[in-house]
């Protein structure tokens, strides 16, 4: 029977996704560098296999700032996929800085440092590698990947056009709202015959009330394994009553295997982390539920609940499934969220993933 594997990587404060196709062939969804170095390093990650894909799911360096590597060197990648599909003119723009009136030339000089530093590495690699890129959108046909169904549930080529005719009028016009880069998050579903797999990125609330009726359209069975979007932030599930939110189309019998990457001690929220662990079986990476250790206002500041933003502790170096077409989830790497994610769960060494 075919099987998909999927690992979840501690990531610091950002994430690192390795999918394992069934005949041994890789997709990479973001990869951001563990600081506690639990994580192994990008390019042992990916050694000596093909990638079918990278995927950069939005324009965050937490998602993506260990692609660079990745795409400046490994020898076997069919394809970069991305949702900023505006790049190239964002780049020329933000390089005019000297010619823009002083009132929006601290602004071009900051969006020069945010986009052109990272996102410039990046697309710079892809063209000079003339690697083939493939937008994401949530309009487009799904891709098949050595059996696997691959669905993209969001952006809206809507939310697109509003998302960079933003950035770019604000190059002209400083006093412009700027839309969250998290509303051109890329939620990919993975589909193996009655298994899903689910990556939400950092998609918020808005994305998702289109995503879950998209994904019902599709008629996709209920997800088994689910990426939790944003850390577990609140912006990106609506609590309200009849709100349409990725829990409607998780699965609860049996409950979706959820993985959250808290990144830092603000995260995950409260609310959103009992909700998880009423409806899924709850498992992270990292969870700023923890009890922190130490002094939380090292510096005394003289305000109402001032602390420190430390890194989340962590609770398990690496989370690993496997998934067949019957939709039956193997836990081949770490351990369920317990009391609030209280207790330190013990670390493995580094191993190579086989």
């Amino acid at each position: 029977m075919e099987k998909l594997r999927i690992d979840f990587y501690e990531s610091g404060v950002g994430e690192t996704i390795v999918i394992t196709f069934p005949s041994g062939g890789l997709g990479l969804v973001d990869a951001h560098p563990s600081q506690h170095s639990f994580r192994p390093e990008i390019q042992e990650l990916v050694h000596g296999k093909k990638l079918h894909f990278v995927c950069l799911t939005h324009p965050h360096a937490d998602h993506g700032v260990d692609l660079v590597t990745v795409l400046q060197s490994h020898q076997q990648i069919e394809a970069f996929w991305h949702t900023v599909f505006d790049i190239p003119a964002l780049i020329y723009g933000v390089e005019q800085t000297v010619n823009f009136p002083s009132e929006v030339r601290e602004y071009a000089s900051k969006m020069n440092q945010d986009w052109g530093e990272f996102l410039f590495d990046i697309f710079a690699a892809v063209i000079d590698r003339k690697i083939e890129r493939h937008p994401l959108r949530s309009d487009l046909e799904p891709l098949v990947i050595e059996g696997i169904e691959i669905h993209c549930l969001s952006p809206d080529q809507s939310v697109l056009n509003a998302y960079f005719s933003a950035y770019k009028d604000k190059l002209t016009d400083p006093m412009i709202e700027l839309p969250n880069p998290n509303s051109i998050s890329a939620v990919l579903a993975l589909r193996l015959g009655q298994g899903v797999v689910l990556l939400g990125a950092d998609a918020l609330k808005k994305n998702w009330a289109t995503a879950v009726t998209r994904y019902q359209k599709r008629s996709l069975p209920k997800a088994r394994i689910f990426k939790v979007p944003h850390h577990g932030g609140k912006d990106a599930l609506d609590l309200q009553h009849r709100a349409k939110n990725y829990l409607d189309i998780c699965s609860h019998a049996p409950n979706a295997k959820a993985v959250i990457f808290a990144g830092d001690a603000k995260h995950p929220n409260a609310d959103v982390f009992n909700k998880l662990r009423l409806r899924t079986d709850t498992l992270c990476l990292s969870n700023g539920r923890k009890a922190t250790l130490g002094n939380t206002n090292p510096l005394r500041l003289q305000l109402p609940g001032a602390r420190a933003v430390y890194p989340a502790p962590i609770c398990n170096p690496i989370i690993s499934f496997e998934i067949d077409e019957g939709g039956k989830v193997n836990v081949l790497a770490g351990v369920r969220c317990e009391e609030g994610c209280t207790t330190q769960h013990p670390l493995p060494p580094h191993t190579r993933r086989q």
